[in-house]
């Protein structure tokens, strides 16, 4: 498999640049609008562009074009990173994606935004002209949205990997150090704001037998209200790191660190050592989740079960200690929740 980001960068580079004589006229996109299906995929993205509407058949025709391709790349580019399992792989791929493709392509469009005067301000609604030069207007469209579909491709890898990656991006970088112009009032692109939501509980019945004060279902994440978005990255880097199960799902993983009940307990793929450690960080040295009256390794064997779905016996975590090869990468991983 290869990193290029072939449709992306055709656009900048190659045959389908707006600007060229051949991809000016606007009515040849209106049969090929209806051959550009929408992309449809799992992968719970992180960002997402918001920009402004197409105007024509053109910009249209590219919008689509350039959203669809932002997404699968995204998705197979994660895959591709994450598919050998080795760690200098892994940097490799980060390393040429990134800085390399990337970084790259954007530094292009900085300076190609310049070279030919494709500001933003030509498409702002409520500034532009009617009276502007409609193909200059849509070249600006075109390029514009390409530099955010790059920007987003970066991010999204960059939060993938975040525990692999020290010096990390924000928006206000890509401007400074690649595109080398003004930070605009209004980003495009947009942390995506997550939603979920749970059936409601069954009310209990006068026959079942009420929690005694005492007895805990889970962990509590002491920053489980004010920064919920600490247990994504948590999930995503134990996931990278083959601590749990890539099935599971983001929502089940955050019941662990609700206090609420577990019905379907998550799947630790490591090993019971790497487990221990792991509960002895949040629990017990950074105390990131609240007191549970040394029930710990109770709690831990409701929420968690091994990789043949058994569960844990809970007397076996008083005698293990720090493994030594992983004890770093499980380190790496708790800091998110700090």
């Amino acid at each position: 498999m290869s990193n290029q980001t072939k449709i992306l960068d055709d656009i900048l580079y190659q045959e389908l640049r707006p600007w060229l004589g051949k991809n000016s006229l606007d009515q040849k996109y209106a049969s090929k609008l209806s051959s550009l299906k929408e992309t449809s995929t799992d992968f719970q993205f992180k960002y997402e562009i918001s920009f402004h509407r197409p105007f024509d058949h053109k910009t249209k025709y590219y919008s689509k074009l350039i959203l669809n391709n932002v997404k699968a790349e995204c998705v197979r580019l994660v895959e591709l990173i994450k598919e050998d399992n080795n760690e200098n792989l892994i940097k490799y791929w980060l390393e040429d994606t990134l800085n390399k493709r990337i970084k790259t392509r954007l530094n292009d469009l900085g300076k190609l935004i310049k070279e030919k005067d494709y500001a933003l301000s030509y498409i702002d609604p409520k500034k532009t002209s009617f009276e502007l030069d409609q193909t200059h207007k849509a070249n600006t469209f075109i390029v514009q949205l390409l530099k955010l579909a790059y920007m987003q491709l970066y991010l999204e890898i960059q939060d993938a990997f975040s525990t692999w990656i020290d010096d990390q991006f924000i928006l206000e970088d890509f401007y400074s150090q690649l595109l080398l112009e003004p930070v605009p009032d209004k980003h495009f692109l947009k942390p995506v704001q997550l939603i979920e939501v749970e059936s409601k509980p069954v009310p209990a019945t006068k026959t079942e037998t009420a929690a005694t004060a005492n007895s805990f279902h889970s962990f509590t994440y002491k920053q489980l209200n004010t920064n919920p978005y600490k247990l994504t990255d948590l999930w995503d880097s134990l996931k990278l790191n083959h601590f749990i199960s890539k099935s599971t799902t983001l929502l089940n993983f955050k019941k662990v660190f609700s206090g609420g009940e577990i019905k379907t307990p998550v799947e630790w793929t490591g090993n019971i050592s790497e487990l221990f450690y792991f509960i002895k960080l949040i629990y017990s040295e950074h105390k990131l989740v609240d007191d549970l009256k040394q029930k710990q390794w109770e709690v831990t064997c409701l929420c968690f079960v091994d990789s043949d779905g058994s569960s844990f016996d809970r007397s076996k975590f008083r005698s293990l200690k720090r493994p030594n090869l992983t004890g770093d990468k499980i380190e790496k991983a708790v800091s998110h929740l700090i």
